[in-house]
């Protein structure tokens, strides 16, 4: 169960020593708790000490031990990494970066408003899992969706993400632990009717950005089939346009670019 520090506060106006209802994995399910002295007993042998000084930017895993912050470093990437709440689904941050757009924006507006710009069916590659919301969200009007995760960081927070359970459920989504600039050589040619590339940032994943790259996503999309491309907006005021060198880079493979969305943060592309 995950549990949030805004959970816990919540409860402690309305909880007594008769008991009361906590609401746990981002308000999917409900326990019953009481409290005694600095203690909320949870249903099942849990324990959370009210003294433990919690963070509103983490999320929690309770164990029968206690509460386990989803934060932690990892030697080998060399990379921090956390879950962290927002308005609505929880995102995952490497480092200090968000893998989700919060600023005006949420993880839920952010995978929907990609999903109602391309459109997805048929079979469709989404290029990054991350914690697979747009995995899962493609797969309802889709016929596969084929998704890649190359980090087990990532892949162990989607695993314990409450959030994130109908990307190990719903049959016609296939996770691929490999690097999508590898695992994506071993499809057909024209396999894809869509593309959804929404890749980490440029520091962390500059191959994903590059003419290389799109050569490959070029290669198994479908002719007339569309390419959605995540992209930061960040700098262009400063002369930093990185949108216009992304858009030069897909014109340059072949690809027609349909539209920049600014609001939804990327641009689509279709392969003529």
């Amino acid at each position: 169960m995950i549990v949030l520090k805004r959970d816990i506060e919540e409860v402690l106006h309305k909880v007594s020593q008769e008991g009361g209802a906590l609401e746990v994995d981002f308000g999917k399910k409900r326990v019953n708790v009481r409290r005694v002295k600095n203690t909320l007993i949870v249903k099942g042998g849990y324990i959370i000490n009210l003294e433990t000084k919690l963070k509103d930017n983490v999320c929690y895993l309770l164990k029968k031990e206690g509460l386990i912050p989803v934060a932690f470093f990892d030697g080998e990437t060399g990379r921090f990494y956390k879950l962290m709440p927002t308005a609505d689904w929880p995102t995952v941050t490497i480092g200090s970066v968000p893998m989700h757009r919060i600023t005006r924006c949420s993880p839920r507006r952010d995978t929907e408003g990609k999903i109602r710009l391309i459109r997805p069916y048929g079979r469709v590659l989404d290029t990054c899992m991350g914690l697979g919301y747009t995995a899962i969200m493609a797969a309802y009007n889709s016929k596969e969706v084929y998704t890649f995760e190359k980090d087990k960081n990532i892949y162990f927070i989607a695993r314990i993400n409450p959030l994130s359970r109908e990307l190990f459920r719903l049959s016609n989504i296939k996770i691929k632990r490999e690097a999508v600039e590898k695992g994506i050589e071993k499809f057909f040619s024209s396999y894809f009717d869509c593309i959804i590339h929404d890749p980490p940032t440029f520091k962390i994943s500059p191959l994903l950005y590059s003419t290389n790259f799109y050569h490959k996503l070029y290669r198994v999309l479908k002719k007339g089939g569309r390419l959605f491309h995540y992209t930061p907006f960040y700098g262009i005021k400063r002369g930093k346009d990185f949108p216009a060198r992304i858009r030069a880079y897909l014109k340059e493979v072949g690809f027609n670019v349909l539209r920049v969305d600014y609001n939804v943060g990327g641009i689509l592309c279709q392969k003529i």
